[in-house]
């Protein structure tokens, strides 16, 4: 992965709609390719269930991924695995809307059959949380309007200590700040200011204070981020140190300058403590690809398990 301001600029994407207001666009916010006309149907009349996988690079692994688990364990679900490597929010949205909503081939509408979207994307883009959350309730949005129903995979824990540019220091907070904005977004557990920021303004028909609709969230949210696959037991940082690296940080020391004193050495413990903690928050190293961020075959299999006994009784899944 980039820089921190890379991936913002590079992530970002010319919004396009599904029936919601969309960001304005920006020059560098382009999809790498042409999405393909579809070309896909569901084939599988003696499955009730039929459901639609979506997300990044992980979901597209081409290994035994999470999303074959599925098609294997599942016995009622048909499964059909849209994934798309390098593949941020806007991006994937974009996906739904060719390879779905106008794909002449799908009938949303069949009442013989259930259809689902598992959504496990955004980690391309989270280095802005709030515009990547905009345009995943876009999506979710777009789909319950199709009379479909969401399962909401929260990205897996990413990290290393030897990704120094991205986690030295205090540099990794702001990562975690970031996807765990995403997670909570994901799950549920955040209200739409703190999910969206200033895209909270852009729910149309809805007071930007308001709670939450049914329509905007995930039917099942999953938290794969603080799950078994997180290094619960990694060996913690120097508090010492990081609170050292707090008092010499001119950035942090800026940001907190209007606080009182008191606040202050309340803010600095505070960071200091979490900085300190941030090798728990990766993915363990057993079940880690080729880098920090992709699962292997044994992650695969791990968020499976996790998300398995969450996943509709409809579908038939076999967890144990």
């Amino acid at each position: 992965m980039p820089s921190i301001a890379a991936v913002t600029l590079s992530l970002r994407l010319v919004a396009s709609s599904l029936g919601e207001p969309s960001a304005p666009p920006t020059a560098a916010e382009a999809t790498p390719e042409q999405e393909p006309a579809p070309k896909w149907r569901f084939r599988q009349a003696n499955k009730p269930v039929k459901v639609v996988v979506l997300a990044g690079s992980v979901g597209a692994f081409q290994g035994q991924s999470y999303a074959k688990w599925m098609d294997k364990r599942c016995e009622q679900a048909e499964i059909r695995n849209l994934s798309r490597t390098g593949f941020g929010a806007y991006q994937l949205r974009k996906v739904f809307k060719n390879q779905v909503v106008e794909n002449p081939r799908v009938n949303l509408r069949d009442d013989r059959y259930s259809y689902w979207l598992v959504f496990q994307g955004g980690l391309n883009s989270i280095a802005d949380a709030h515009r990547t959350n905009h345009h995943i309730r876009a999506l979710f949005v777009a789909a319950h309007a199709k009379g479909m129903q969401v399962v909401g995979l929260s990205p897996t824990p990413w990290g290393s200590e030897s990704d120094r540019r991205r986690w030295a220091g205090l540099a990794g907070l702001e990562y975690r700040r970031q996807t765990r904005l995403v997670v909570d977004y994901l799950t549920g557990r955040v209200s739409p200011t703190a999910a969206l920021g200033s895209y909270a303004q852009r729910r149309r028909g809805v007071e930007p204070a308001a709670g939450w609709q049914p329509k905007e969230l995930a039917d099942v949210g999953v938290d794969l981020y603080d799950s078994k696959l997180r290094d619960r037991g990694a060996d913690l940082r120097s508090v010492d140190d990081m609170r050292s690296l707090v008092d010499r940080d001119r950035r942090w020391n800026r940001r907190h300058r209007d606080l009182s004193d008191e606040e202050r050495a309340a803010a600095r413990e505070r960071d200091a403590q979490a900085a300190a903690e941030l090798p728990r928050w990766y993915m363990r190293s057993e079940l880690r690809g080729f880098d920090h961020i992709h699962p292997n075959a044994d992650g695969h299999r791990e968020m499976f398990s996790v998300m398995c006994p969450q996943l509709p009784p409809s579908w038939g899944c076999r967890c144990e």
